[in-house]
């Protein structure tokens, strides 16, 4: 029995080879002084964009939900800087079994 070219064409492909597990790199790579500069002055801006909404607080003006978003964002800048600064990728070894 003779196949057809739609029956040809429909024949399964061999599976794809895997490929092999991709080592993490670090974000700046070595260079400390790009990480210090970029890390110090994301904890820098963090400060900032939170001392607005925390002065107004302090003035006795009670917060808002614009204003806990902005602290919010605050928080997540600065946890930003310090992950640029502590560099955790490829620190953690993964347990082999």
């Amino acid at each position: 029995m003779q196949r057809g070219p739609v029956e040809e064409a429909a024949a399964p492909l061999p599976p794809p080879a895997p490929l092999p597990p991709a080592k993490p790199t670090p974000l700046f790579g070595s260079c400390w002084s790009c990480r210090l500069l970029s890390g110090a002055g994301l904890l820098l801006a963090a400060l900032w964009i939170y001392q607005g909404p925390r002065s107004s607080m302090k003035r006795g003006i009670p917060p808002s939900m614009a204003t806990i978003a902005q602290i919010t964002f605050a928080i997540g800048v600065g946890a930003w800087g310090v992950i640029i600064l502590v560099d955790p990728v490829g620190k953690q070894l993964r347990k082999e079994p």
